[in-house]
């Protein structure tokens, strides 16, 4: 089945490499062309539904999972396990709905497992996944007997839980799951160290792990550390390549809004038409804020950064931490073994 499982989603990837020269070219390649209309439609009513989720960025998330869905990504990463004498159980994952198709992963993880899996789905984000089960149903039908997806876990039977949440619903997670194997993931952010070297390439690439998702997503840096004397008008005027996200409105909204209070508080900012920079020592910032915080010794700061680690999704840098450092621009495009709060989904899942 494993050897299955890997083929269904080399093709899926196959569909979504596709897909893109079909949306940019208007041409149809080949026998998946019954899907490329449909799919297509299924954008555009995402964008209407959530307007969180620009076209822009759901044709990221399409170019990324099609880029790394490949046979030879997905052997490699599977290699590692042994899932011989692994007990076959339901697994229900709840997905979080903060950018489009952000539990996929949890998804990909139980299926090449040989699990099979129930989907409680975020309103949020009820449409792209369900769709790509179409697909994947298409290519092989066996795999609709392994994916149910429901809107009430209280009437389900699974045996292990993956959920992602706020504080808040983390709680109510823990005490109704207590009796499970689980996987609780929590609010995370991540974060940029800067040293001053960085050149215009890096600047553009920090942007890009700011504003991609419009800087909802846990590994959306919401934070940079900056030397003293560090001039942040570098990382702005870097910025004017995600202009597009001012067509979103509830993004602007935000950003009207907190613009407005620092204002009015006399809080000193440092901005431009969509992006507000703001000190502070808090390593979680709001929609449209960046938080920065100076340091003088970058020993110092490693240390500090670890002992917050329990915040933090990703660090971006350049050349400074030994392990865990994600590369400017690479933060919004993690690879098959990148792991969401660094548990090992698989070793979950066999275990």
């Amino acid at each position: 089945m494993k050897k299955t499982m890997v083929e269904v989603f080399d093709k899926l990837g196959c569909f979504l490499r596709e897909f893109k020269k079909f949306y940019e070219e208007k041409k149809v390649y080949s026998s998946f062309e019954k899907f490329f209309f449909p799919f297509q439609k299924i954008i555009r009513k995402i964008s209407i539904s959530n307007s969180w989720f620009r076209i822009e960025d759901l044709l990221i998330t399409i170019n990324h999972w099609g880029d790394i869905l490949r046979k030879k990504n997905i052997e490699s990463w599977i290699s590692k396990y042994s899932f011989e004498s692994n007990k076959k159980k339901i697994v229900l994952v709840i997905m979080p709905g903060n950018i489009p198709g952000v539990g996929f992963h949890d998804f990909l993880c139980v299926l090449l497992s040989g699990h099979r899996i129930l989907i409680k789905l975020s309103s949020e984000d009820n449409l792209l996944l369900p769709f790509l089960c179409k697909i994947i149903t298409d290519i092989n039908p066996l795999l609709k007997k392994k994916i149910k997806f429901t809107k009430n876990i209280f009437k389900e039977k699974f045996n292990n839980v993956i959920a992602t949440g706020s504080s808040n619903t983390a709680r109510y997670f823990e005490y109704y799951f207590r009796k499970y194997p689980m996987i609780l993931r929590k609010r995370r952010t991540s974060i940029a160290v800067i040293q001053g070297n960085e050149n215009e390439n890096d600047l553009i690439s920090l942007n890009k792990d700011i504003l991609t998702y419009s800087g909802r997503g846990c590994r959306s840096v919401g934070k940079i550390f900056i030397p003293y004397n560090y001039d942040l008008r570098l990382i702005l005027d870097k910025s004017f390549l995600f202009k597009y996200i001012t067509k979103n409105k509830k993004y602007i909204d935000n950003y009207n809004y907190y613009f407005s209070i620092y204002t009015m508080n006399k809080i000193p900012i440092i901005r431009n038409n969509f992006l507000l920079l703001k000190e502070e020592k808090n390593y979680h910032s709001p929609i449209s804020v960046v938080y920065y915080e100076f340091y003088k010794n970058l020993n110092h700061l490693k240390n500090s950064i670890q002992k917050n680690k329990e915040h933090l999704q990703c660090i971006v840098a350049k050349n400074i931490f030994s392990k865990n450092e994600v590369p400017f621009g690479k933060a919004q495009f993690p690879k098959l073994e990148d792991y969401a709060d660094n548990i090992d989904t698989f070793r979950f899942l066999i275990g």
